[in-house]
Formats: structure tokens, C-alpha cells, sequence
């Protein structure tokens, strides 16, 4: 095996396993952000009809009163 062979197999090595690796994580990482954002308005969709609506209500009750 030739040095120049060598340096030729270990660039396209390097090429193909960068591309490889940022596919990857490109994909990991919209599916992390997807999972996040679903996980993140479901959290704050049931907070909001637990907490800030009954909240939200007796202000405008309150206001009402006054």
C-alpha cells in the first residue's frame, strides 16, 4: 500500500464519516427539537386551562365587582 493510497482512503474516510456524522445529528436534532416543542405546548397547554383560566376568571369577576 502506497502513502499516497493511504492519504486517498483516509480522506474519503474522514469525508465520508463527517457527512455522515452531520446527517446525523441533523436529524437527532430535529427530532429533539420536535419531541421538545410537542412535550413543551402540551406542558403549557394543560397549565394554561389548570391554572391561568381560573385565574384568568376570578380577575374578571373581581372586575366586575368593583
Amino acid at each position: 500500500m502506497t502513502v499516497e493510497k493511504m492519504l486517498k482512503d483516509a480522506v474519503g474516510l474522514s469525508v465520508v464519516g463527517s457527512v455522515q456524522r452531520s446527517v446525523e445529528l441533523s436529524i437527532e436534532l430535529s427530532v429533539e427539537d420536535s419531541v421538545e416543542d410537542s412535550v413543551w405546548l402540551s406542558v403549557w397547554d394543560s397549565v394554561k386551562d389548570s391554572v391561568w383560566r381560573p385565574v384568568h376568571a376570578q380577575i374578571l369577576e373581581y372586575a366586575y365587582e368593583c
